[in-house]
């Protein structure tokens, strides 16, 4: 019997988990800070960690006591990821192994050394404490998938269907024919909600429209996912594309994808 398969779509703004086929979805802000010491009220939800004798603030907790830093490089190696997969794990009931499924962006998924440091990352041994509870955890094996594209996944179709996920710093868009990715109508572009100067969504429409119009049809379907999927909606269709409508569930639309490959991946 193969362990608890957890997915893991640590984004920016939030870090969303699936651990279970049907529903068993969750997350909480991606936010991590050095644990400040002193009173405070603890709230439902509130994360204190302490791996390898430091101590953190996660999520909210973060955002409210801590002094959380924003990441400003592209790259998923760093302790923060770890954190918050390592929490995503915990909070999804693992209590002993398991295997996790997380995704790269579009750009950066072909690139080896950024594939083996996350997996370097975060396979194996982890003795982590959280709100006074301890458990040792082994991630087994993680697999990696495409963001964006792997939200197909989570409800194919057929067709041609173009998928839109807007991020913090990235946008990563898909195209799939017929179930077949089609590499050379996909990728990344170099802007998000954050790294947009005064975006919203009128702008954010504008800005992806003058650049993924260039291989994409006025008359495509484009799915849109991402927290920020439903406000996009009316000004895609009104500046390029009139059949843009944004994901049922756009939130966790990634790590539904990811926990679908990673059942295929398991199965097979």
């Amino acid at each position: 019997m193969s362990s608890q398969l957890v997915a893991v779509d640590a984004g920016r703004h939030g870090t969303k988990v699936k651990y279970k086929e049907e529903g068993g979805t969750f997350w909480f802000p991606s936010a991590v800070s050095k644990a400040i010491e002193g009173h405070r009220e603890f709230l439902e939800g509130d994360l204190e960690v302490r791996y390898k004798g430091k101590a953190y603030f996660i999520g909210e907790l973060a955002q409210r006591e801590g002094y959380p830093q924003r990441l400003m490089t592209e790259s998923k190696v760093h302790e923060q990821t770890l954190l918050e997969v390592l929490v995503a794990v915990f909070k999804s009931g693992v209590a002993g192994s398991c295997q996790v499924m997380t995704g790269l962006p579009i750009n950066l998924y072909t690139d080896e050394k950024e594939r083996a440091g996350v997996k370097r990352l975060l396979e194996g041994k982890h003795d982590l404490t959280v709100n006074g509870i301890h458990r040792e955890i082994t991630i087994e094996k993680v697999g990696l998938a495409l963001e964006c594209a792997s939200s197909f996944f989570a409800q194919p179709e057929q067709g041609t269907i173009r998928i839109l996920d807007p991020g913090a710093r990235t946008t990563n868009y898909a195209t799939f024919q017929d179930g077949t990715y089609i590499g050379r109508e996909s990728g990344t572009i170099p802007l998000g909600w954050d790294s947009v100067r005064g975006a919203d969504a009128d702008v954010m429409a504008g800005q992806i429209v003058s650049e993924v119009g260039k291989s994409w049809n006025p008359s495509d379907r484009v799915k849109i996912i991402g927290g920020n999927a439903a406000p996009l909606e009316e000004p895609l269709k009104r500046i390029g594309f009139g059949f843009a409508f944004a994901a049922e569930n756009p939130m966790f639309a990634n790590v539904e994808g990811f926990y679908a490959v990673g059942r295929s991946l398991i199965d097979a």
